[in-house]
């Protein structure tokens, strides 16, 4: 099954907003304004490059809305829901202030990636449907959610396949059973 390339081009006022910190309706009066560079869709609707936001952001002084909170959000995506819930467990006894929610496979991780807003993904490489390679490929490939520190953790894993996530962007992967002082010492919370 092809992985559809999921890079955007162009962002959405909503997107920039939040990016940007402002309200949609600030965002499209700097376009209007030619402040801010955009394109207009045939059907009327501005799109703004990452880039032209990014050099907006400088010339303005603005920082750039990268998290959303200042508490850890850690997503754990893997559909084994016994390992999960021991994990889930396990992290919130180790680590102390930390928001954990739990998807048992990568369509439901893509909906909570958007919703829950984690800064960290602790994902499943091998799961039906939607695979960790994908998930992990989609969120470093989304200007929105491409500070989001991914991190494998699979029972079936080869060095290829570790080769192949760190070079989708993820910054490590263990093996299940998992070590459990390792994962702590790579998420560094404390």
């Amino acid at each position: 099954m092809p992985l559809i390339k999921t890079v955007k081009s162009y962002l959405t006022p909503k997107e920039v907003a939040e990016l940007l910190m402002v309200s949609t309706a600030t965002v499209r009066l700097w376009a209007e304004n030619g402040n801010l560079k955009a394109k207009v869709t045939v059907g009327g609707h501005r799109r703004f490059k990452l880039d032209d936001i990014k050099e907006f952001a400088t010339t303005k002084n603005i920082r750039l809305n990268t998290t959303m909170s200042e508490i850890p959000k850690i997503l754990i995506v893997d559909d084994d829901i016994h390992f999960a819930e021991f994990l889930k467990t396990f992290l919130k006894l180790e680590i102390k202030n930390v928001d954990i929610e739990i998807s048992l496979d990568g369509f439901d991780a893509a909906n909570k990636i958007h919703d829950f807003t984690p800064s960290i993904l602790l994902l499943d490489l091998k799961m039906p449907g939607l695979n960790g390679f994908q998930v992990c490929e989609r969120v470093k490939g989304n200007p929105l959610q491409n500070h989001i520190r991914v991190i494998g953790i699979s029972g079936d894993v080869s060095q290829s396949d570790i080769d192949k996530l760190k070079s989708l962007g993820a910054e490590a992967c263990f093996k299940k059973p998992l070590d459990t002082s390792a994962i702590l010492k790579q998420l560094a919370l404390n």
